[in-house]
């Protein structure tokens, strides 16, 4: 059996290259109509020489004995994207999404609660070179759990295991806490054409705070308490880390390409008008980059 992997962007590719490694076979899925295939995949790592794979390409729509399958697509393509491969993959089938933002995970479950659903976070950096060349930018946390609710004790699946995943049975906290880091970085180096690192330039501290205290007060009513304080000591520290990397929303911008902005700051916004809260700097921000896109 292959473990699927939708989404062959930077991610999709850096995972298929970490479960070859591991000894798992691995299939791209790919839009309905896709000649099957298989292609010498390139990894630049982080350190050491490039590595090659063959990996299979196959069409999502097209029936195969996969074991798991990891949901690596922009956020904003999720669902639509899961529609041919859902018509025939059995329900038991554990299906991982590993996108950024949230909203498209709970529609996922209300729309096909049959399904064996989970969710991760995945904080590695990942620059794609071609659609068959990846390099692995910065090593990342890699976590994964059920989206059942309550929360099962059901184990990780081997594929996630292997690759390096944590099993964390509160995944929706993972989720949110990386949320919060996205709200910060995301947006403002998108709106601004900067790297990560530049956010760290005290003409970007105000701006910041503003977000982060934002974020705070939806998280306290979504029953994620945290002050904005350790909101934003967790962003500057992750764009302390990744000082040179050009988030995804960038990138995204940079190409003309739709954003996840939706799932990142429109889902944001989208819990402070149900909630009664303002959120006045996000809405802004999300304003500034849908005018530009």
């Amino acid at each position: 059996m292959s473990v699927g992997i939708l989404g062959a962007g930077a991610l999709g590719q850096l995972m298929a290259h970490a479960l070859q490694e591991q000894g798992h076979n691995v299939t791209l899925l790919r839009r309905p109509g896709h000649a099957d295939a298989r292609h010498s995949h390139r990894l630049t790592p982080l350190s050491g020489p490039d590595r090659c794979h063959p990996i299979s390409h196959r069409a999502s729509d097209q029936p195969q004995a996969l074991s798991t399958v990891l949901v690596l697509t922009k956020a904003q393509d999720c669902l639509t994207a899961l529609e041919p491969l859902l018509n025939w993959l059995p329900a038991d089938v554990p299906i991982v999404l590993l996108h950024n933002g949230m909203g498209p995970q709970q529609a996922a479950v209300e729309r096909w609660p049959g399904h064996t659903w989970w969710a991760g976070s995945l904080t590695d950096g990942a620059l794609a070179h071609s659609s068959t060349h990846v390099r692995h930018t910065g090593q990342g946390i890699r976590k994964a759990g059920p989206l059942s609710d309550p929360p099962t004790d059901a184990a990780l699946p081997a594929p996630l295991a292997d690759a390096g995943f944590e099993f964390d049975n509160a995944i929706v906290t993972a989720l949110w806490q990386k949320l919060t880091v996205n709200l910060l970085i995301n947006p403002l180096t998108a709106r601004d054409r900067v790297c990560n690192g530049s956010l760290l330039n005290e003409a970007y501290r105000d701006e910041l705070r503003a977000l982060s205290e934002e974020v705070a007060l939806v998280g306290r009513a979504l029953g994620q308490p945290e002050r904005g304080s350790h909101i934003l000591d967790r962003a500057l520290t992750v764009a302390q880390a990744t000082a040179q990397n050009r988030s995804s929303m960038l990138q995204d911008v940079e190409a003309g390409r739709p954003t996840e902005l939706d799932a990142i700051t429109g889902y944001l916004i989208r819990q402070a008008d149900e909630l009664g809260l303002p959120c006045p700097h996000h809405r802004r921000l999300y304003r500034q980059l849908a005018s530009a896109q």
